[in-house]
């Protein structure tokens, strides 16, 4: 971390030691031609680079998420055996990791995030959350409100959505969790709460790429 509080530094120093990983467990493990064996070294020497305390350190920008995520895009390619094909569409890419259940990067830091949050929420770990956030009470005077008894409310707004502050762990996953649907974030049990939150992932992943293939269609017509 740099004294401007930036993780920048430490997202390029993963990003080279994963690449590093990838490299030697395709000139070590070339003889590995099934995908569940790669896969599974994979998962073990090189995404768990990135699973390490993300909490912490894992980027929100676009450019630095889109970084690490080449390193999977190229970890597909040779799990898949499809090292000449290009993964640069975003729907090629999404299914390719839906054939592999695979969360994209974006999608998996959100995940832990959540997941860490849970446990926060359940005392299932000795963390509380911090003052400034407190669970929704009463009425709101917006028809249209969100919010609800299981809504996490901040009594702090950031001046930016960029800076320290915003891209906070806390403050960016208490938004994440009010999107949740209300009979996810409703579920104590860690483990169903896990399974039920990898299982909305992928369908709001899939459910762009429909919409985007519809979309596709529509352009191919005209």
């Amino acid at each position: 971390m740099t004294p401007k509080l930036s993780w920048t530094d430490q997202c390029n120093r993963l990003y080279s030691k994963a690449n590093q990983q990838l490299g030697m467990v395709k000139r070590n493990a070339f003889f590995v031609v099934d995908v569940r064996k790669r896969r599974a070294l994979y998962i073990s020497l090189i995404r768990s680079q990135f699973e390490h305390c993300s909490i912490i350190w894992r980027p929100t920008g676009i450019s630095l998420i889109q970084k690490l995520e080449s390193v999977q895009k190229r970890a597909l390619k040779w799990i898949l055996n499809e090292e000449n094909l290009s993964y640069s569409s975003w729907l090629n890419y999404i299914s390719k990791c839906k054939n592999l259940d695979l969360l994209p990067l974006s999608s998996r830091f959100e995940l832990n995030d959540l997941l860490f949050l849970h446990k926060v929420i359940h005392e299932l770990i000795p963390a509380q959350l911090p003052t400034y956030l407190t669970f929704f009470e009463g009425q709101t005077r917006l028809r249209r409100s969100h919010l609800d008894s299981l809504s996490l409310v901040c009594s702090i707004i950031p001046k930016s959505p960029t800076n320290v502050f915003a891209t906070s762990f806390f403050f960016r996953t208490h938004c994440l969790w009010n999107r949740l649907p209300y009979e996810i974030r409703d579920i104590e049990c860690h483990q169903s709460f896990k399974t039920r939150l990898r299982a909305h992932f992928w369908k709001d992943l899939l459910s762009t790429v429909e919409e985007d293939y519809q979309i596709d269609d529509i352009d191919d017509n005209d």
